[in-house]
């Protein structure tokens, strides 16, 4: 009874649990291995309780005492308890959680999906489409140190982030790059637009103003509309807008949008091939 309980039942089992902790901590566990493992650890299991319990049958049989029988029984439950639980763990190790998305790569490349950035076939022209957004900047740099014969920048976005529109115009302005809207560039876009050298319009071309907004004050809550518009005024002033036009571009209110012809574009200095 002694060597059945404790040398092929204890010890072994404790051998067992060890060797499947050690399995557990693969990630992940092929299947083949976690199949064998638990058909494995199940016969082993059997031929303990069969021998154990044969043993106890010899002992009752001399002895006349049911101790051994049900303290191995109390002991099966308790051993089959755990063998569900390591088994449990295989499960896991062989069907690891996907990792988690860091938070700011989430966000990265949540944004990334808001706008694109397209080389035209001869290299050199950059469309800029979709919302400008966090990142848009460094793309586009990125993207004009492997394309030097850039020399148009096309726009199509009905806007975004300011500050950002504010890199974009920045690293046009560096590279002396053309500006050019084939449909439509509103909001932040038209200071991305006048940033360019030369700034063009197809005929159909729409170009749209409006006052600044800001969607989440609590988030900036020094952050002044009036001196931000100033300082945008002031550099389209630089880019060779009229003063009638920096009057009225500011002056409709988000969310409504003031389209201006392209006879006033051009009058105002807006348009300037």
């Amino acid at each position: 009874m002694a060597r059945s309980f404790w040398l092929n039942g204890v010890a072994l089992r404790l051998l067992v649990y060890f060797a499947l902790v050690i399995l557990t901590q693969a990630q992940p566990l092929p299947a083949p291995i976690f199949l064998v493992a638990v058909v494995l650890d199940a016969l082993i299991f059997i031929w303990q309780a069969t021998g154990y319990f044969r043993a106890a049958e010899h002992n009752l049989s001399g002895t006349g005492s049911l101790l051994p029988l049900w303290g191995g029984m109390i002991a099966l439950i308790i051993a089959v308890f755990i063998m569900f639980a390591q088994w449990w763990g295989l499960v896991l190790a062989a069907n690891p959680a996907p990792e988690e998305e860091h938070h700011f790569a989430k966000l990265e490349r949540y944004r990334a999906a808001q706008y694109a950035l397209n080389v035209s076939d001869d290299g050199n022209t950059i469309l800029i489409s979709g919302t400008i957004t966090h990142g848009v900047t460094k793309k586009l740099r990125e993207l004009l140190e492997v394309t030097p014969d850039v020399i148009t920048v096309h726009l199509e976005s009905e806007g975004g982030n300011i500050f950002e529109a504010r890199g974009l115009a920045g690293l046009i302005r560096q590279k002396g790059l053309s500006t050019h809207v084939a449909q439509i560039c509103a909001s932040a876009c038209t200071t991305v637009f006048m940033a360019g050298d030369r700034r063009s319009a197809d005929a159909g071309a729409r170009l749209g103003f409006h006052g600044y907004a800001l969607h989440d004050a609590a988030q900036l809550p020094r952050f002044d509309i009036e001196a931000e518009q100033d300082r945008d005024r002031e550099f389209f002033r630089n880019q060779g807008a009229s003063e009638p036009f920096l009057t009225r571009m500011f002056q409709t209110a988000s969310p409504s949008i003031w389209f201006p012809d392209h006879a006033t574009l051009r009058n105002s200095g807006v348009l300037r091939d």
